[in-house]
């Protein structure tokens, strides 16, 4: 494989070369050569920061060939451009963006290609943020295997240890007790450099005692998700809590006393064992004055029937965890987290959505999976949608979605309800690549739905729907050529718009 030219350069000279050049044969070969889409040409070479959803580098995106950011990054080792995707999806529960397979057929993820070119930084930056290295390929091979067949055996050790060098999993084990304090979804390798920076703080303050978690001063360490907290306004709540101090309850909760104390960033409360709450609160009320709180998680079961609205004094917030609950709705005040880009409220009793839910202008990845709802209607303003996850709950129909203005929508999961009917307008989300629609009441499938391109979709599921379409039915068992089969049959054979 020769070497990867510089990005930036390539961008500079000779772009109707580019252009001119014969098809690629061999994708595992050429991967790396590709333009990075929507990633700037600085970026590309490491020397700017993509920036996600601003108008820079998306990681669902994909080239007409069906390869995303991620792999191409990946691919050609371009580590730096690659971090901050990958920090983008851990950031935004997202990780799955991460283990998404190539679009030549051959099932290969970003790790694999990186680990078949040699690339040790890229391997490390996907396994550091949690990417799947144990996923095998059409071929049956993992990434470890593409790195040994080509020679590459301390990356294939390395791979297989989830990432780890020898002396980082002979420690392992010294750090495997559960800490309350450790961000869900941390790897080991950033378990150690928390614990590390833990430590380093308690040497300058002169104390063996203090509250875990990632604090404020921890934010220049490049492996942080705190980056982009620097230069941002300070909240307007974070403002009222420090000019007014004595209107601000004492602390009950250990958690809540130690996140309001020391700045903590990430918060998760689960039960059992918190002390009795007067007043009949059913969370410590000290809680929302917790503004530096930028990521959430409440798991208090039968506990927790009613979300306060004093949620919206946590004005940073940007990702919500509130699933296996008992909640029966959301307060309004739920639209004045203008930044919240993750809400997670599965396994409730949530009968419907409040309109307010719509002024939640960032709001990427919504999960409202085993719940009660009939109707979707609250989220037809929700236009920057990447993730719907709205399976087990008691929908007919999904026409009140607006899914046309769902321009980002890349996944939609919906299975087992009772919907009759695919929306018209599904064939409109160009970016759509993931759609579940397991279980449900479908007989037909519109014609529309074949606008959709089969190098962008990757999975179409509609197991457990009673489909007249026979043909179609026996393209199920044809897992490997499924979604393109059925994209190019239903264009000439799908249900026509009127009944036709």
């Amino acid at each position: 494989i020769a070497p990867l030219p510089s990005a930036s350069r390539a961008h500079r000279q000779q772009p109707q070369q580019q252009q001119q050049q014969p098809p690629l044969t061999a994708p595992s070969n050429n991967v790396e050569a590709r333009e990075v889409p929507g990633v700037m040409p600085q970026a590309e070479a490491g020397h700017g920061a993509v920036e996600p959803g601003r108008g820079r580098a998306e990681p669902e995106r994909a080239d007409d060939e069906g390869y995303t950011t991620i792999m191409i990054c990946a691919a050609g080792n371009l580590h730096k451009a690659l971090r901050m995707l990958v920090d983008h999806c851990r950031k935004a529960r997202e990780k799955e963006q991460m283990d998404l397979t190539d679009g030549e057929g051959d099932g290969r993820t970003a790790l694999m290609l990186a680990a078949n070119n040699g690339h040790k930084e890229a391997c490390q930056e996907l396994l550091d943020a949690g990417c799947n290295w144990k996923l095998k390929c059409e071929r049956g091979m993992t990434a470890a295997d593409y790195a040994s067949k080509k020679g590459h055996a301390e990356l294939a050790g390395r791979i297989n240890r989830g990432g780890e060098s020898d002396d980082e999993a002979e420690g392992e084990d010294e750090d495997d007790e559960d800490d309350p304090n450790a961000p869900e979804g941390e790897t080991a390798r950033e378990r150690s450099k928390r614990k590390k920076r833990e430590l380093e703080a308690k040497e300058r303050r002169g104390t063996g005692t203090g509250g875990g978690g990632k604090k404020e001063d921890d934010d220049d360490d490049n492996d942080d998700a705190n980056t982009e907290e620097e230069g941002e306004p300070k909240p307007a709540a974070a403002k009222a809590s420090s000019s007014a101090p004595s209107s601000r309850p004492s602390p009950v909760w250990p958690e809540v006393e130690k996140a309001v104390s020391g700045s903590l960033k990430e918060l998760a409360i689960e039960t059992p064992g918190h002390p009795a709450l007067p007043g009949g609160d059913e969370v410590d009320p000290a809680l929302w004055w917790a503004s530096s709180v930028n990521n959430l998680k409440l798991k208090l079961g039968a506990l927790l029937t009613r979300l306060p609205s004093d949620v919206s004094r946590l004005s940073g917030l940007k990702t919500l965890i509130i699933s296996n609950n008992a909640l029966t709705s959301l307060p309004t005040a739920i639209g004045q987290l203008s930044q919240l880009k993750v809400l997670e409220a599965e396994h409730n009793a949530i009968t419907s959505l409040p309109a307010e839910i719509a002024n939640c202008a960032a709001l990427e990845n919504l999960r409202l999976a085993h719940n009660a709802l009939t109707s979707l209607a609250a989220l037809a303003g929700a236009v920057q949608l990447v993730t719907l996850v709205v399976d087990g709950n008691q929908l007919t129909s999904l026409e009140d979605l607006n899914l046309e203005g769902k321009v980002r929508i890349v996944t939609l999961s919906a299975k087992n309800n009772a919907i009759v009917e695919v929306p018209l307008e599904l064939g409109k989300c160009q970016l759509l690549a993931e759609i579940y629609l397991n279980n449900n009441k479908i007989v037909e499938l519109p014609m529309e739905l074949g606008e959709l391109k089969e190098k962008k979709v990757r999975a179409i599921e509609l197991e457990g729907n009673p489909l007249a379409d026979v043909k179609v039915k026996k393209m199920m068992g044809k897992s490997g050529t499924f979604v393109k089969d059925l994209l190019v049959y239903i264009r000439k054979n799908g249900k026509k718009s009127g009944g036709g």
